[in-house]
């Protein structure tokens, strides 16, 4: 059984538009259920935001994106963090396991196969905590089509029920395991400072699910399945999202493929020295181009306050 695609809407028409329009053209999308969520309505909401929150709300019903359609609509805005958390919660304790995107994620064809082929091979091995759709961008080559990293990416993923539960969404009391157990500078990857985010979270400078799940991976010594191409893009930074800033620089769907055959074969769950590297290192042995464009990607994956990451100490 396909798991059910759940997709997080708020008041994006035309991005949510674009990102069914994809999913429907996925290989298994006519054999794989939709739930979609749509946030409720900000109390301050001027009149061009409620109209743009009634458009998604039609857009979404225009077409029937996959074999079933669900539509839950919040009666409050919750904003995406507990909209995310409670969504994928009620779902997963239902279905077991799950796939999630959100309204600016376009997928190729090959996006729910993947997922669905990573939730297959690896779930029964409680050191995979998620497949990921998308893929860092790095300079040289990856031989594997498929590998494992430390890290956690929130753009289209998939995960299950018995990985979820052991989230710890309570961000003092990561905090607290954390400094208890002197893990401030290793939770880092690279240059990229969690444990900063993390603080902030609980400082309330920022409201990311995030990085709760990736500091609760990681000390649990969990992994993500990454595929060699983005399976798919993020087309939200335009300037039109909540979480998410216009960019012109954006090239985070620099390894993105329309289409690309994988070999879809279950590989050995560890991590390899030179493919980590090569993501942990970019700062240390790439040019300084490169490195600005992963930071701009991992500000997407982990949003809210960004720049604590780097010029914070």
């Amino acid at each position: 059984m396909n798991a059910p695609v759940v997709l997080f809407v708020y008041n994006r028409p035309l991005h949510t538009e674009k990102t069914l329009e994809a999913l429907m053209q996925n290989d298994l999308a006519d054999k794989s259920d939709l739930f979609i969520f749509c946030d409720g309505i900000k109390e301050n909401a001027t009149k061009e935001q409620i109209e743009e929150v009634e458009q998604v709300k039609k857009n979404i019903r225009k077409k029937k994106w996959c074999k079933t359609v669900t539509i839950v609509e919040r009666s409050q805005n919750l904003g995406l963090a507990k909209s995310v958390i409670s969504g994928v919660s009620e779902i997963l304790n239902k279905y077991k396991k799950i796939i999630v995107l959100e309204d600016d994620i376009v997928t190729n064809k090959n996006f729910l196969r993947f997922m669905n082929f990573g939730l297959e091979s690896y779930k029964e091995n409680k050191s995979v905590y998620g497949i990921s759709g998308y893929c860092f961008p790095y300079s040289g080559k990856i031989k594997d089509d498929t590998f494992f990293l430390p890290i956690m990416s929130s753009w289209g993923y998939s995960t299950w029920l018995d990985r979820w539960d052991k989230i710890e969404f309570n961000g003092q009391l990561l905090l607290e395991i954390v400094n208890s157990k002197s893990l401030s500078k290793k939770i880092n990857f690279g240059k990229l400072n969690f444990y900063n985010m993390l603080r902030d979270q609980v400082c309330g400078n920022n409201n990311s699910w995030a990085i709760r799940f990736y500091v609760t991976m990681y000390l649990n010594n969990g992994y993500f399945l990454y595929p060699k191409y983005s399976l798919l893009k993020n087309i939200g930074f335009d300037g039109t999202g909540v979480n998410c800033h216009s960019d012109p620089e954006d090239n985070s769907s620099k390894s993105y493929k329309e289409y690309i055959e994988f070999s879809f074969q279950k590989v050995e769950i560890k991590l390899k020295r030179k493919i980590v590297n090569k993501f942990k290192n970019e700062g240390k042995s790439f040019k300084k181009g490169f490195y600005k464009s992963i930071k701009i990607t991992l500000k997407r994956i982990f949003p809210y306050s960004f720049i604590y990451f780097f010029k914070r100490k």
